[in-house]
């Protein structure tokens, strides 16, 4: 017996729905995350005219200019309108909502724009604030190196990242780190820095190349802290070209052999 095509196809089993990954932010560390966010990607004009009529109330209206990056604002019904560029629209929003915090309520709406990731008001230990979800649980890191080969992370070091080096006895590493100063103690660090040249190195010098189109990192296993959390969230993964949410449209590497040797793979 051979059976019909249909009862000789396999089966596969369902696979169990990740929980999604969220953080707590109080309301301070919202409106921190926000600033940030904002100031760290070249202007979201789109984003921000969404958020106008949110921070600064239902009249108000803005409307494009002749250039793609004019913008008029107008607060209120008889409020005169004013021109900015995309970055100081920007700017204006973060300042107003810095002035006239808003309800968990608005701010979580706010925040559900901005992250492009559920939001909602709640609590930890008492203290009240929103749960903000990163879509990280979907992330599996492809090895392709680009975030260690083109983002910025000369000014991501931390005192916490040279004193775990110090301890580990890694001269190896620190000599590839300027630690910064003040009153004698180090409170942060720039990576990476040439020992001979004493300027900034062209890209990590602990990126290797294992296989074509395939990186690894010589200290995957106690890497800097920016290398650790990078990208965080699902948004700024797609803000920075990281391919690590692709796996399901294309053929690429798995969970599995994701964590299957962390001396050939990074997380960043």
């Amino acid at each position: 017996m051979t059976g019909s095509k249909h009862q000789r196809e396999k089966i596969l089993p369902e696979q169990p729905a990740r929980q999604p990954e969220k953080i707590f932010l109080t309301p301070a560390e919202a409106l921190a995350a926000i600033g940030i966010d904002f100031a760290q990607y070249a202007p979201q004009i789109e984003l921000f005219c969404n958020l106008v009529p949110l921070v600064f109330g239902n009249q108000a209206l803005v409307t494009s200019g002749a250039t793609r990056d004019e913008l008029w604002l107008r607060i209120g019904a008889r409020g005169s309108p004013k021109r900015l560029d995309g970055r100081q629209l920007g700017e204006r929003l973060v300042a107003r909502l810095q002035e006239a915090p808003l309800p968990l309520e608005r701010l979580a709406a706010i925040c559900y724009q901005v992250f492009r990731g559920r939001t909602v008001t709640g609590e930890t230990d008492g203290t009240p604030g929103l749960w903000v979800e990163t879509g990280m649980e979907d992330f599996v890191c492809q090895r392709c190196g680009r975030c260690c080969s083109t983002l910025d992370f000369k000014n991501g070091g931390t005192a916490a990242d040279w004193e775990r080096f110090e301890a580990l006895g890694r001269k190896d590493i620190l000599d590839w780190i300027a630690p910064i100063r003040h009153d004698g103690r180090v409170v942060a660090c720039r990576l990476w820095v040439d020992p001979l040249t004493g300027r900034f190195a062209d890209g990590c010098p602990w990126l290797v190349k294992d296989a074509p189109g395939r990186f690894g990192c010589r200290i995957h296993e106690i890497r800097p802290e920016i290398c650790r959390q990078y990208p965080g969230s699902r948004k700024h993964a797609e803000m920075t070209g990281c391919i690590g949410f692709c796996h399901r449209q294309r053929k690429g590497i798995s969970q599995q052999e994701a964590t299957s040797d962390p001396r050939k793979v990074f997380h960043g």
